[in-house]
Parts: structure tokens; C-alpha cells; sequence
């Protein structure tokens, strides 16, 4: 059985036909038998244009089971904080299992949020600087969120290791959007606007829970640096973001969209029980 995953498609930013890219991906998806289609973030700007793109996918590729989570940009329009904590659709995967027919393998959903905690320890900010430059700079400002970061990235915490003992036995495999450890960061001292968006990239406290416990495999994205799979312990993280093909902001290793949704698919095998 064949999952795949997918993150950071943007492609409202891309400035793509959302539906030549629904048609597109979902014959694709039909033709390579993909059982299972997780998007872990970032697809439009705004909640209700994601959520229609994916109802639609899911029309189009009925032999594939697709879900989908919210990355920051995604919830900027479109989605209260109390609407993206609760099960606006069946599609939607934030704080969600499916349990793979025939498998021991479940895929448990999480937006994911960030704590500061992958800021470079000698930055010597606080946790006050860092919420008042997100508010100054960053796009998550418009987001709705009447917690804090800590507080929200405390939920997902909670809810993630909830979700973990409720699948213990089972092969995990983790998709969130947020980036879940230091290892796959990238700093860049010389550049403090960088430096500082660094604290808002996700949580290392996530990875740690996530290792401890024994999930085999964590998608994630946000970053937008495609890199190797890393291994720590059991646990692989796969981090294969589409990321932005725009003039300014080049990020593709072609100009053809689908080429770059194709290639950087993270696509894992699961084994099905005999008889």
C-alpha cells in the first residue's frame, strides 16, 4: 500500500489553476495507485479555498483516501482558532488518525504550531520579543489565535502524544506542517530578519516527543528547503517541500509545476498483513 504526502503547494501564490492542478494531481494519484494523499500545509491563503480544493481532489481521485492539514497560510483567511481546532470536515486531518485498512500502520494529522524553541540559544531574546516581532512582520499576524504561541503549541503536544498512546502497537507515521527539529533548521547569522523568523518555524520540544516515542516516519514542511531524509533512532523525518516557483522567490528545480509536486512527493510503502 502506497502513502503519499505533499506540503507547501502555495498555489494561489504560484499562480496556478486550482483546477488543472485538482485534475492533474488527482490522475496522477489514480494512475500510481496511491492509497492515501496527505497535504500537510500551506495550499491557498485562505482555509475555504483549501478545504474546496480538497473536496474536489477527493471527487476527482475516488480510489485514494485524501486529507489534508493547515499551515500558517492557510489559516490567515477563511477560519476562526476555535474552527481550525475542531472537525470542520471529514478531510481535514488536524488532530486526527486513519487507520490503514489491512495494516498495522496508522497516520495520525497535526497542524502543528511553534514555541520559539528553534531560535538560536544565544539570540538572547525573549519569548515577548519574538511574539512582538511576529506581530510586526511576520504573516501569522493576521492569523486568529486568542492564545499564545506557547499555549497552542502546548495543545499540539498534548493532543499529539494523546494520539501516539492511543496508536501504541502500531506503525505511526506523523504528518504536521511546522518544522519539528532543530536538526533540519537553517540558520543564518548574518541575516537577523532570518534569525528572528527562526522562532516561528516550529517546535523542538514536537521532535523530542515524537522520537521518545517511537513514530516511524514525520512529514513536515514550512521551511522550504528540500532535504535528505534524516534518521534519528527509529524515527525518520522527510521534509520535501513544492515551495514557491516565483521570479523573486525561485525555489523550483524546473518551471513546470507539476514536475516539482511529482518529485518532491514523499511517497512510503506500508506493508499489508497476509491473509
Amino acid at each position: 500500500m502506497k502513502i503519499a504526502f505533499s506540503v507547501d503547494n502555495h498555489i494561489d501564490v504560484n499562480k496556478l489553476d486550482p483546477l488543472e492542478v485538482a485534475e492533474r494531481q488527482a490522475a496522477y494519484l489514480t494512475a500510481q495507485g496511491i492509497a492515501v494523499y496527505v497535504n500537510a500545509g500551506d495550499t491557498f491563503n485562505d482555509f475555504t479555498k483549501t478545504l474546496a480544493f480538497f473536496e474536489s481532489l477527493q471527487r476527482q481521485a475516488p480510489a485514494t483516501t485524501v486529507r489534508f492539514l493547515a499551515g500558517n497560510h492557510d489559516l490567515v483567511n477563511g477560519i476562526s482558532y476555535a474552527e481550525a481546532q475542531s472537525p470542520v470536515s471529514p478531510l481535514y486531518l488536524h488532530e486526527k488518525m486513519v487507520a490503514l485498512p489491512g495494516t498495522d500502520t496508522v497516520v495520525i494529522g497535526n497542524n502543528g504550531w511553534y514555541d520559539y524553541s528553534l531560535a538560536p540559544a544565544d539570540a538572547g531574546k525573549t519569548a515577548a520579543d519574538y511574539a512582538q516581532w511576529k506581530r510586526a512582520y511576520w504573516i501569522d499576524r493576521g492569523i486568529d489565535q486568542p492564545v499564545s504561541d506557547g499555549d497552542r503549541m502546548a495543545r499540539v503536544l498534548a493532543t499529539t502524544q494523546a494520539a501516539v498512546t492511543a496508536a501504541a502497537g502500531k506503525r505511526v507515521l506523523y504528518a504536521t506542517h511546522f518544522v519539528p527539529t532543530p536538526q533540519m533548521m537553517v540558520y543564518a547569522p548574518d541575516h537577523p530578519h532570518w534569525q528572528m523568523a527562526t522562532a516561528l518555524m516550529g517546535s523542538r520540544h514536537l521532535g523530542n516527543l515524537l522520537v521518545r516515542t517511537g513514530v516511524r516516519d514525520v512529514v513536515f514542511g514550512h521551511l522550504h528547503k528540500r532535504q535528505p531524509p534524516l534518521t534519528v533512532d527509529q524515527t525518520t523525518f522527510h521534509h520535501q517541500p513544492m515551495g514557491y516557483g516565483l521570479r523573486r522567490l525561485y525555489e523550483w528545480a524546473s518551471p513546470d509545476w507539476y514536475q516539482e509536486w511529482t518529485r518532491t512527493l514523499v511517497v512510503l510503502t506500508v506493508a499489508e498483513k497476509n491473509g
